[in-house]
């Protein structure tokens, strides 16, 4: 076992030979030194004479961590504020209070513009070697300068320092003394006051810089009320947990990062497919369309060359038709000559006799007065038809049929002003209908663009910010508009449609920071935005609202506003709005009338500077689905579904007005139809007016047959010649005409022929010589064509081509709008998206845009590289870092808190090795001994099992192919996560507090259990100052490395009390001295001089202060000797 007293002398470890002071507190002006040559000490004085001052220059030295010191310790409070390392510099002495004025003063020894102080302190030890520690204060522009040096030889203030000056002369001229062609430095000069306490811990053989804070809790001992609490804090090393779970995070985040990247390619991937298929079926499409297109071309000339090669054969075939029809015809017309003489010769014997001339007189007038009868007939039908659809008289006599035309003559004006009154009506019912539309398109597009941000602000400014930051890089985060972060509060909605009035245009300014102004400048400026942008240039903000305070009327406008909490530029907007958007909100139109300036009504009446008024109440400012204001945009959405509603309600019902005017102008122009015909076709009464003749053709045909019946002879020669006549009628109408007409068909059908011939010669000749043999290899059974059906099956298969051409080219059409909106998608993706891959952007970026399909194939060629490499790569990665995590990581991790828990045990039974020479009490003789039980918290198990549940069972990971994974997701992920969160981390990463501590007291010769100290609040004043006595030395011995083997001569053995035997009694003040004696500690002892007599047998100097004028300290150093003959003098 180590023993405390291993060493044989009681002089082993540094200790203080002598500490200097210059400028400090109220020791002016010169240099103050106490010189106790490493042993026993006794800083005395009256009280307020300057003893604390001189001892918070030595904390200062010792413990150069503000947050580890306090000054003052002896009055038992630290008065923040009261004494400060700048009071201390500048000699603040007390304060005044001047006639006249209501504060008081305080009072400095020195000027802050020349001020300086300088503090050392130098030790050694038996084998002497020495170590100086020293300081320097001063200011510079009001602000306080600090110096930290320690040097391996002793320094004094009057002779290495006697020159001080800001410009570091002093510091070059020790450079020049001490290190110039030395072998090693002999000074040492710090940066800041953590690398000057390390290195003061190493040199003095302490275990943590946590020493130097134990240090500052010697000086100020004061009894302990927590033991638990001390022991954890003090007597326990703090060991780096945050560094290591940091470290493990680290390895967490590249992890992450690694997972990140595989969903973002597997995101991108999964967009990219349905771009990938679809530019595969456009190039299908595209294939398809060429050979449907050439199919097209080479069928004109396939037809056409059918055509040639089936009409020669047919024109052959018709001449011969043509030749006999023309023979035919001859013989026809041989016996309709016959006939004809035959006719001429009965004519003439029945026109020789009187009555047969008479008879066929009257034939031929009854036969012109039925021809026109029956003309008039027709034409009265058609009248009656007219007149009937118009309303008017039918049959009209002469009188009736002029009153007809009269008024179809207003009926046509009248019909032509409806028309020209309905036409106009149907135009602009078609323009509304068009408008309706337009809007119903707008509004949807709106409602897209909202969905994929969460704000009220849509269309091209919108486009214009998402362009800006596609090329920058930046989020929507970083470059909001206004409107997104600023709402008006939901009690306060009456002033929602006012606000949007005043705001609307500040609402839609995008913010632009610092580190991208430049970007957008140069991005703005070259490119043609196709629209509009405003922004406002954000170069930081300080709030000064806590001076700003009380300010604002509580009816201005910023009360009634509400600012995004998580935006960098909530402050900067509210202080902006305070300033320039100062309006008062008033209800009343009186009180309105009272402000000068800057005032609005919740109706949306401004009152502006310079007394303008403004009132905007026009339909697009006042709609809800316009306002621009909030970052939550489900209201305005649902008002522009309610738009859309109303607005294809409307469209219904204008179409079905459209229809009904349509059918009402068809109505109009059908009637004013039958107006003008009636007006031009019918123009005399007598053209209808047939009843007359009707009369003069029974007159003529009584007269004929009175003349018939009186002649026999005449009878038979009629009805010869009605035989020949009827004969000659046959052969002229009907056998010759069907000739001429077969004749002249099938001499039409030549010229048809023949015509279609010579056109299709004209397409080959056109065409030039066109390979048919894949066309027919295609469509076989049109080789079975005729002639009499190849124009329609040409026109059908032209017709049929033409339809499959258009499909496709709709197909296509409707391809690349889809493929335009996954590529946009793609390009601009949601801010889902861009919120959990930050670099998509940047990664897209040098992608074609939508409007360059033909550049699609890119976007084929990044996802083969994202399949066949990327994704591959980061999963090769991600299987790599996950191996290294799970196998290494999490297991050092779990063995630095084992490691931890194992070196506070090992750490405590050092301490009860230390404790076992230190005597507690005496008679019987007896000792301390610290124990640990675990003390676990529900959330150190909680912590514990996830630690354990995160180190793998190689055999159940290996035995499948995701066993890695799943592993890391089910367990260590989790662990991570929940240490994140700060406060949970801190609660149970410290390992001293996995375990309660307490003391228990044994009897030395036996080494029974005597008594537990759990609690400090069951003990005596008298016992909680032992037991404090106590911990505190075994503390120093464990810090101080007083146990640790061959380190004795270089521990640190020094410790000063300020005013300690206040309040105790004499033995206890007793027990603390031979306590210090035991652990070979050098001791300086701070006490008002009433207390002297406690330890004047076991120092061996005097350190004496007193207060000189009421302002200077002064200290006089003398051997104890010396002080006990010269006590009565000093004490009076």
């Amino acid at each position: 076992m180590l023993s405390l007293f291993s060493t044989n002398s009681n002089t082993a470890g540094f200790r203080l030979q002598y500490m200097e002071v210059l400028n400090w507190g109220t020791f002016h002006d010169r240099i103050f030194r106490i010189h106790p040559k490493g042993n026993n000490s006794l800083l005395t004085g009256a009280n307020a004479s300057g003893k604390s001052t001189f001892i918070d220059a030595l904390l200062t030295l010792m413990v150069p961590a503000k947050k580890d010191r306090f000054y003052n310790q002896s009055s038992g409070v630290d008065k923040k504020g009261d004494r400060t390392e700048e009071t201390y510099v500048c000699g603040n002495y007390g304060s005044i209070q001047k006639e006249g004025e209501l504060s008081s003063t305080l009072q400095m020894l020195r000027d802050k513009n020349s001020a300086y102080s300088i503090i050392l302190a130098s030790f050694s030890n038996t084998e002497d070697k020495h170590i100086t520690i020293f300081q320097l204060r001063w200011f510079s522009n009001g602000n306080l300068k600090r110096a930290y040096g320690m040097a391996h030889a002793p320094l004094e203030i009057a002779v290495d320092f006697a020159e001080f000056d800001d410009k570091f002369a002093w510091k070059r001229r020790l450079e020049k003394i001490y290190n110039t062609n030395k072998p090693r430095k002999i000074v040492e000069f710090f940066e800041g006051p953590t690398t000057y306490a390390q290195r003061i811990a190493d040199l003095f053989g302490m275990r943590s810089v946590k020493a130097l804070s134990l240090f500052n809790q010697v000086v100020g001992v004061k009894v302990l009320e927590d033991l638990d609490e001390f022991i954890r804090t003090n007597m326990l090393e703090e060991l780096d947990a945050e560094s290591r779970f940091m470290h493990l995070k680290e390895s967490f985040l590249t992890l992450m990062d690694a997972k990140v990247n595989i969903e973002k390619a597997r995101e991108q991937i999964a967009q990219l497919q349905p771009i990938d298929q679809f530019a595969t079926d456009l190039q299908s499409i595209q294939t398809s369309l060429k050979k449907l297109q050439h199919e097209k071309e080479v069928g004109v000339y396939w037809f056409a060359k059918k055509n040639v090669d089936l009409s020669e054969i047919a024109l052959e075939k018709c001449q011969e038709n043509l030749k006999a029809l023309e023979e035919a015809l001859q013989g026809l017309k041989r016996q309709e000559a016959e006939l004809k003489i035959r006719e001429t010769n009965l004519m003439v014997q029945i026109k020789s006799d009187q009555v047969g001339n008479q008879i066929e007189q009257l034939k031929t007038e009854i036969e012109k007065l039925i021809f026109t009868r029956d003309q008039k007939k027709r034409k009265l039908s058609l009248y009656n038809e007219l007149v009937a659809s118009l309303g008017l008289n039918l049959d009209p006599g002469p009188e009736s049929y002029k009153d007809n035309r009269d008024k179809a003559n207003v009926g046509k004006e009248t019909l032509e002003k409806e028309e020209l009154e309905s036409s106009e009506k149907l135009r602009l019912a078609k323009n509304g209908v068009d408008l309706v539309k337009e809007k119903i398109t707008a509004a949807n597009t709106t409602i897209e663009e909202l969905r994929k941000n969460n704000n009220n602000i849509s269309g091209r400014v919108a486009e214009i910010r998402d362009e800006i930051l596609a090329h920058i890089g930046a989020s929507k985060d970083e470059l909001p508009f206004i409107g997104e972060l600023i709402k008006v509060k939901e009690e306060e909605s009456i002033w929602e449609h006012a606000t949007e009035k005043l705001l609307h245009n500040f609402a839609l300014r995008l913010i632009v920071p610092e580190k991208y102004y430049s970007r957008v400048n140069a991005y703005v400026n070259k490119t043609d935005l196709k629209g509009r942008i405003t922004y406002q240039r954000y170069r930081g903000f300080t709030s000064l609202a806590s001076l700003d305070q009380g300010k604002e009327a509580s009816n201005e406008l910023i009360h009634k506003l509400e600012f995004k909490a998580d935006s960098q530029y909530s402050e900067w907007l509210a202080d902006i709005i305070s300033k320039q958007y100062n309006y008062a909100c008033v209800e009343n139109l009186e009180v309105f009338e009272t402000f000068e300036e800057k005032a609005i009504t919740p109706e949306g009446l401004i009152k502006f500077a310079k007394g303008k008024h403004e009132k905007d109440d026009r339909i697009h400012i006042s709609r809800r689905a316009n306002f621009v204001l909030g970052w939550d945009n489900k209201e305005k959405i649902k008002h522009l579904l309610a738009d859309i509603k109303i607005l294809q309600e409307k469209e219904i019902t204008i179409n079905k007005e459209i229809e009904r005017l349509s059918l009402e102008l068809n109505g109009l122009k059908q009637r004013r139809d039958s107006y003008i015909k009636l007006l031009d076709v019918f123009t005399d009464y007598e053209d209808i007016h047939w009843q007359a003749l009707a009369v003069s053709i029974q007159e003529k045909e009584d007269q004929k047959l009175a003349l018939e019946k009186a002649n026999d002879k005449v009878k038979e020669l009629q009805r010869q010649l009605d035989e020949v006549q009827q004969k000659l009628k046959v052969i002229s109408e009907s056998e010759i005409e069907t000739n001429n007409r077969a004749r002249f068909k099938q001499e039409a059908k030549i010229e048809e022929i023949d015509k279609e011939r010579k056109g299709s010669f004209q397409i080959i000749n056109h065409l030039g010589e066109v390979n048919t043999h894949d066309f027919e290899n295609q469509y076989p059974e049109l080789c079975e064509v005729t002639l009499d059906d190849i124009k329609k099956v040409e026109v059908r298969f032209q017709k049929n081509t033409s339809e499959a051409i258009n499909k496709l080219e709709q197909e296509k059409t409707s391809k690349e709008y889809n493929l335009r909106l996954k590529i946009n998608a793609f390009k601009r993706p949601s801010e889902e998206i861009t919120e959990k891959f930050k670099d998509w952007r940047s990664d897209v970026s040098e992608l074609p845009d939508a409007s360059n399909l033909e550049f699609v194939r890119e976007y084929q060629i990044y996802l083969k590289q994202l399949v066949d490499d990327n994704l591959p790569k980061f999963e090769r990665k991600f299987d790599q870092y996950l191996q290294e995590t799970i196998t290494n990581k999490i297991g050092d991790f779990r063995m630095f808190f084992e490691g931890w828990s194992d070196e506070i045990k090992s750490s405590i039974q050092h301490l009860n090795d230390s404790l076992r020479g230190i005597n507690f009490k005496s008679n019987p003789a007896t000792y301390i001994q610290m124990v640990v039980p675990h003390k676990i918290s529900e959330d150190v198990k909680v912590f514990r099992s996830l630690l354990n549940a995160a180190i793998p069972n190689t055999r159940e990971i290996e035995a499948s192919v995701d066993g890695r994974k799943n592993h890391f997701f089910n367990h260590i992920e989790p662990l991570i996560e929940k240490l994140s969160v700060e406060e949970w981390r801190k609660k149970v990463t410290d390992v001293r507090s996995w375990f309660s501590y307490k003391a228990e007291e044994f009897y030395k010769e036996t080494g029974e259990k005597a008594k537990t100290y759990e609690s400090m609040g069951q003990l005596s004043g008298g016992e909680k100052a032992q037991l404090t006595y106590t911990i505190l030395g075994s503390a120093i011995a464990y810090q101080f490395g007083l146990t640790k083997e061959g380190l004795q001569p270089n521990s640190f053995r020094f410790i000063a009390i300020d005013e300690a035997f206040k309040a105790q009694d004499e033995d206890k003040s007793r027990y603390l001295i031979n306590l210090c004696k035991q652990l070979h500690l050098q001791l300086l002892v701070v006490t008002p001089s009433d207390n002297i007599h406690i330890v004047e047998n076991d120092i061996s100097f005097v350190h004496y202060v007193e207060r000189k004028e009421d302002k200077y300290s002064w200290l006089y150093n003398m051997p104890i000797e010396q002080f006990r003959e010269q006590k009565a003098l000093l004490v009076d």
